[in-house]
């Protein structure tokens, strides 16, 4: 495969679990009343941070998966799975009952956060970072990318598609304010749900994708 085309469905990949949008109305509440330089700090931190947790994760993934015992299908169903049902679950909740992400995860809402007096970049690694950015549908994509691209130069391209996610997501809260009054929350709603879809078609992909293997070893076990 190209590596350009591995760079860019990697991207998606993992641009719809990220969803930095998702996070703007949580970081304008995290850093209310601090200055604009100190929220410039805040979301490249953040955004570093970020690109530092999946990289880890894309490197330590085949170590993770042969200490456990875990085949690529069998995690590809588990992944495709857990995709395909918190897409269903975005898609078909109303945004005003519950705030989850299309990762699966809670996203924090203004009465949740706590106006810490300390120093902003504090909360950049925690929560903005992790698990907001790169929580468990982030990770769950980078594992899978591993075992999707096992050569190096396609890791060397998940790999710079994991920094382009950590650009964007330093752009967009970087303009957290402005977007923000722009888009609105019905704005946001929308694109999630978009998100949403666009995360439950990879999630069957990725069912189809490690069912093919199973099958295929079950007709020549009966044949």
């Amino acid at each position: 495969m190209p590596l350009s085309k591995v760079v860019l469905l990697s991207f998606i990949t993992l641009i719809t679990m990220v969803n930095p949008l998702a996070v703007i109305p949580s970081f304008v509440a995290l850093t209310d009343g601090v200055s604009r330089a100190g929220r410039a700090r805040v979301a490249l931190v953040a955004s570093m941070a970020c690109i530092a947790v999946l990289t880890i994760f894309l490197v330590a993934g085949n170590w993770v998966f042969q200490f456990f015992g875990i085949t690529v299908p069998a995690f590809q169903i588990m992944g495709g799975i857990i995709f395909f049902t918190n897409a269903l679950r975005t898609l078909v909740e109303h945004d005003e009952r519950r705030a989850y992400n299309i990762g699966g995860e809670k996203r924090m809402e203004d009465h949740d956060v706590e106006k810490a007096e300390i120093d902003p970049s504090s909360i950049a690694v925690v929560p903005l970072a992790v698990p907001m950015l790169s929580g468990p549908g982030a990770i769950t994509s980078t594992m899978l990318l591993v075992n999707l691209y096992p050569r190096m130069e396609h890791k060397a391209a998940v790999i710079l598609a994991i920094v382009g996610v950590g650009a964007v997501s330093y752009v967009t809260l970087l303009a957290a304010l402005p977007l923000s009054r722009f888009i609105g929350d019905r704005g946001r709603a929308v694109f999630t749900k978009v998100m949403a879809l666009l995360l439950g078609a990879i999630g069957v992909q990725f069912m189809i994708n490690g069912l093919k293997p199973v099958l295929v070893e079950i007709i020549r076990g009966a044949s």
